[in-house]
């Protein structure tokens, strides 16, 4: 089987890695020029004090995924409709399709244009940052959490995780997986992007962690109104354990917000803000970091 990775960002760069160490072939499709010419000339991965470099297969065409059989999608939430729909025609009629993206709604974006019992969704929590655009730095262990409806397709991924040496759960709800993990970026990500913290310094100040405890109460009653149900204090210290794990972590959002680039503020606390609103409930907190994540977003990129 042929792996296809769609983004050679920090997590398509590291499985790229990870495939390349572990013999499974794979191909990478990356829109931007200047990343795609950097990675074809070799694709550093460091892990701890040592590094190893390889020369993917790599081109801005969506073409080179036309053999692929498991096609990952690894690009940002607000790139996942651009993305789907650019490589659609290209894929092989049995390809699955994998996405393992923060945020909600990837699934049902990619579903508009590939059909879904295709599709197997879920999160991964494996650590990686990119120091360039050739060199991807691993942040540390985790694991895969993934579902769908085709049996078939579990078990075709299944088999290519194991070869590359990738830990994985296979899980019948993979839409709670998704909410979970969205409510603790949720609760994470705009605090310390807006307070320019790590996630560590969050429990730090009894501020932020009230403000923290209601972004998630809200975020619990968004997946209620989605049909999800989860445990409001068990979501509250879900999120509190994850600070304390990852105290050290600058957060996506706030590296986004320091290298000037747009975030995925809408795709996580944003969608939490519609479907309140769309049910008749209020968001304030919510709606306040996502409406200071956006102005240091026009801040910074309106200044490039």
């Amino acid at each position: 089987m042929k792996a296809g990775i769609i983004g050679a960002g920090a997590l398509g760069s590291l499985f790229a890695a990870f495939f390349s160490k572990s013999g499974v072939d794979y191909s990478i499709y990356e829109i931007d020029r200047n990343t795609a010419d950097a990675v074809k000339n070799g694709l550093t991965l460091i892990s701890g004090d040592s590094s190893e470099t390889f020369s993917p297969e790599i081109d801005t065409s969506p073409e080179i995924l036309c053999n692929c059989d498991i096609i990952f999608f690894f690009v940002k939430s607000y790139s996942t409709g651009e993305a789907a729909a650019a490589v659609q025609d290209y894929l092989k009629s049995d390809a699955i399709i994998v996405s393992l993206q923060n945020g909600i709604g990837n699934f049902e974006t990619i579903a508009e244009h590939i059909n879904e019992e295709r599709i197997l969704y879920g999160i991964t929590t494996i650590g990686a940052s990119k120091d360039n655009a050739s060199t991807v730095r691993f942040g540390g262990a985790g694991a895969i959490e993934f579902g769908g409806q085709s049996k078939e397709a579990i078990v075709r991924l299944s088999s290519m995780l194991h070869l590359a040496g990738i830990d994985f759960t296979v899980t019948e709800t993979p839409a709670t997986s998704v909410w979970q993990k969205a409510i603790i970026n949720a609760g994470v990500n705009p605090i310390a992007a807006i307070l320019s913290i790590t996630n560590g310094e969050i429990l730090d100040n009894p501020y932020s962690m009230k403000l923290q405890e209601m972004i998630i109460r809200e975020g619990t009653a968004a997946a209620q109104a989605a049909g999800i149900i989860l445990d409001t204090e068990d979501m509250i210290q879900r999120t509190v354990d994850v600070c304390r794990k990852t105290s050290s972590n600058r957060c996506s959002m706030l590296q986004d917000i320091a290298n000037k680039r747009k975030t995925e503020i809408d795709y996580i606390n944003g969608r939490i803000i519609d479907i309140l609103i769309k049910s008749g409930i209020a968001a304030p907190y919510n709606e306040s970091v996502f409406s200071l994540v956006k102005a240091l977003e026009a801040k910074t990129t309106s200044s490039l």
